[in-house]
């Protein structure tokens, strides 16, 4: 199970993998927004062991790598090197609607998960809260980039070629939770 925690008044922005054996991967976000950088404890690097713990951990034969919202967005700009992983899993804080906070879910699919996803020739999944909104139906919370060079700005859902294997919703106390199950090979 990954999770995301805001701690300290989102002072700590971490993602962790937990299995049966306890805490396997610990990641605090390493890219502040602009509004964030003299406020959170970032990480000192993409790479930067929390506690000893990796960023990355393995399951089924795969690498997966935690990276804490605004994470996908560094791993382009900032051109980091892939460190090996097959699966970027990015958890997202939230998105509301136009004028009431953050809503830019379809500038976080095409440049974050979808820039991501280019640099690192791997898909990308991400997780969010659609708050006081409905969850767009075509919103993709799985990206594989397969366009070359094409623009970013001029993607398009449709251009992503990952779909789900499966979808449903869950009724919960605070509304609705959508649930993709994604096989990969």
């Amino acid at each position: 199970m990954c999770l995301g925690i805001d701690g300290r008044g989102a002072k700590d922005q971490i993602a962790i993998a937990i299995n049966k054996r306890g805490i396997q991967s610990i990641g605090h976000k390493f890219n502040p927004t602009k509004d964030e950088e003299n406020y959170i404890e970032a990480a000192k690097n993409y790479l930067y062991r929390e506690d000893g713990k990796p960023r990355i951990f393995s399951l089924n034969g795969k690498r997966y790598y935690l990276a804490v919202c605004y994470d996908v967005f560094g791993i382009k700009q900032l051109s980091l090197p892939n460190p090996e992983v097959n699966v970027v899993l990015s958890l997202v804080h939230e998105f509301w609607p136009r004028g009431e906070g953050a809503s830019g879910n379809n500038y976080f699919a095409r440049l974050g998960f979808a820039g991501a996803s280019k640099c690192w020739n791997c898909p990308v999944f991400g997780s969010a809260v659609f708050f006081n909104r409905n969850i767009p139906k075509n919103w993709p919370s799985g990206v594989f980039w397969n366009k070359g060079n094409k623009n970013q700005f001029k993607w398009k859902y449709r251009d992503n070629p990952l779909k789900p294997n499966k979808e449903f919703y869950l009724n919960i106390s605070e509304g609705k939770a959508m649930v993709r199950i994604f096989e990969l090979d």
